[in-house]
């Protein structure tokens, strides 16, 4: 059985390998535009062809390993559900540059000591100028306790806290899948005390906006 420790550094390796491949295709554009979804002409999409489904595969397990999102993956495929079977093929992407969110959906982040205006867009993959925009901030200046709308493409699930795997990244287990999302440098301890607690985990490109 592998450690937390393991589990994260395969986690990290998949997601560099992914990245690492590259192979353009405006398929993939047109299949989300066609499914109703909004998508820029700046961005640049790639596809692998196709990738079997295997026993323990969910829709979640699988968008994260190609880079993309649970409605990402289900709008290529035409998928009207979550359920996917052992055996199936699905599209997948291995790579997606974007210079817009994907969707516009919003959540609430609570900033915490440490963090900075600079350090949070960075964070969840935003321009500052947008952040200020979206929260009417005049300032560079930010507070503890402040209340943050973050824009983009949300994504919710429920899972357990099974603890801190270094200084910015805490681990959650959905299932029989874990995932890793990245907090603010300094405050993963926290959530180690809340380990093995059952929270909606609310959070955007690989880092954690809010736990319910």
């Amino acid at each position: 059985m592998q450690t937390r420790k393991e589990r994260i550094l395969n986690d990290k390796r998949k997601k560099i390998k992914a990245r690492g491949m590259a192979a353009a295709s405006t398929v993939f554009a047109a299949v989300i535009a066609s499914a109703g979804f909004s998508v820029s002409s700046k961005e640049a999409q790639a596809l692998t062809g196709t990738y079997k489904v295997k026993h323990g595969d969910t829709l979640y397990k699988i968008s994260r390993e190609h880079d993309m999102t649970v409605k990402e993956l289900k709008a290529v495929n035409h998928l009207k559900s979550d359920t996917i079977h052992p055996g199936q093929s699905l599209e997948v992407r291995t790579e997606r540059h974007t210079e817009e969110p994907f969707n516009n959906e919003t959540a609430v982040y609570t900033v915490v000591p440490g963090d900075t205006l600079w350090g949070i867009a960075k964070r969840f993959r935003m321009n500052v100028n947008e952040l200020k925009r979206l929260n009417k901030l005049k300032s560079d200046m930010v507070l503890i306790n402040q209340k943050l709308t973050i824009k983009g493409d949300i994504s919710k699930i429920k899972a357990v806290i099974t603890g801190a795997a270094d200084n910015f990244t805490v681990e959650f287990k959905n299932g029989d899948d874990y995932f890793t999302l990245k907090v603010p440098y300094g405050t993963a301890q926290t959530y180690q005390k809340m380990s093995g607690k059952e929270v909606l985990v609310v959070y955007k490109d690989g880092s954690l906006i809010d736990i319910q």
